[in-house]
């Protein structure tokens, strides 16, 4: 072997070491963000609250009247877990948050909130007439209930660092 093929070689070893470093320093902050996020959360005297009031909701998987209710305690709740939820949604969206940790803790929730809120969600985007209000939860949602992606979509995903989101106002 001669000095020039050593040094590059050398010189690639020591460049594959250090975008695995970087990638696996990503990996673990990411985990890490979403660790703190979802702990943050439960700590959250509000959230808990919050989750108290919608949770016989989510088990009748029946939405009350939230216009007729007189002082709005569960809309305030249904509106505070969504806005939350949206949050995480749009970090998983984007790659912020680590979702397998987020689907392992959360996914039954985040699913049944989907399904029981839909109808208030549509009915939110008719009257602001803006069809993105919670289009990440909904997304999350649909990417949890559908098929799960082939091999070759999550090698896609694993490389891009994010999952594909699909087309959003027109962009990618």
């Amino acid at each position: 072997m001669t000095t020039d093929t050593a040094v590059l070689m050398a010189a690639g070893l020591a460049t594959l070491g250090w975008l695995y470093t970087g990638r696996r320093a990503r990996t673990l902050s990411r985990k890490q963000h979403t660790i703190n996020i979802l702990t943050q959360a439960s700590f959250n005297k509000d959230w808990r609250d919050a989750m108290e009031r919608i949770s016989p909701i989510l088990k009748d998987k029946k939405l009350p009247d939230l216009a007729a209710e007189p002082n709005g305690a569960n809309a305030g709740a249904i509106r505070m877990v969504l806005n939350h939820y949206e949050f995480i949604a749009a970090g998983l969206r984007n790659g912020d948050f680590d979702e397998s940790l987020v689907r392992d803790s959360q996914r039954g929730t985040i699913l049944t909130l989907v399904e029981v809120c839909g109808p208030h969600i549509y009915n939110l985007r008719n009257s602001r007439q803006r069809q993105s209000v919670y289009e990440h939860i909904e997304w999350l949602s649909s990417r949890w209930t559908t098929n799960k992606p082939g091999w070759v979509r999550r090698c896609a995903e694993w490389c891009r660092g994010r999952p594909f989101s699909g087309r959003r106002n027109g962009v990618d």
